[in-house]
């Protein structure tokens, strides 16, 4: 079996969902498989070829869509459950809405019962994550760890601020903001690929005259 690595993050204070522990477990270096893996793999496990499976899903994705089209419930057994749930056009629903007032809202997925259990025996060894994500940190100790850190790199991004800092990638993208908008930290690189290096006079990187 696989290594899944996790860690401990701090709970949001005004969150509902967490109000009878202070942590959550999150699972840690997570790699997205697409389509074209799935397919290979699948192909390896039966007669099928690799173009026969992608015809087989592209049939499945047709005919789930035309029947949730038609507001039907749509159950593979031993894998999911679709459906479909609306909402008015506008914000606030006045019980007065005509057909083309009413809106698609979300397409449901459901896991089987079984399907679920067949996940639980199929995961991997959990292994705590090299990570401190679960430190609870002052702003003091962040400055801390940047200035360490930037004795050593001249740049950073958004992934080395979550390991460094020990930060959800929420709030080292809050956080970065912060300082970008603060004049500590500057974008040398692209809006979407963003790479920061500390304006001089922060974080010991010392200013021209020094």
């Amino acid at each position: 079996m696989d290594t899944i690595e996790y860690d401990y993050y701090e709970n949001p204070s005004k969150s509902s969902e967490y109000q009878k522990s202070g942590y959550h477990i999150r699972i840690c270096r997570q790699q997205t498989v697409g389509t074209e893996t799935v397919v290979r793999n699948i192909s390896k496990r039966c007669t099928l070829t690799p173009a026969d499976i992608r015809a087989v899903l592209t049939a499945l994705q047709d005919e789930i869509a035309s029947q949730l089209g038609q507001a039907n419930i749509v159950k593979l057994d031993g894998l999911c459950r679709f459906s479909i749930s609306l909402k008015p056009e506008k914000e606030v629903c006045t019980g007065k809405e005509n057909g083309t007032g009413v809106v698609l809202k979300a397409v449901n997925i459901s896991p089987d019962k079984d399907f679920t259990r067949r996940v639980d025996g199929a995961l991997g060894t959990r292994v705590k994550s090299r990570g401190a994500h679960s430190e609870k940190l002052s702003e003091a100790d962040i400055q801390e760890r940047l200035t360490r850190y930037f004795k050593e790199h001249k740049q950073i991004t958004r992934p080395v601020m979550q390991r460094v800092c020990s930060l959800t990638r929420y709030m080292a993208t809050r956080y970065i903001n912060r300082l970008v908008k603060e004049g500590r930290l500057e974008n040398i690189a692209f809006p979407r690929h963003p790479i920061y290096i500390p304006v001089p006079g922060n974080f010991g990187v010392p200013r021209p005259e020094e």
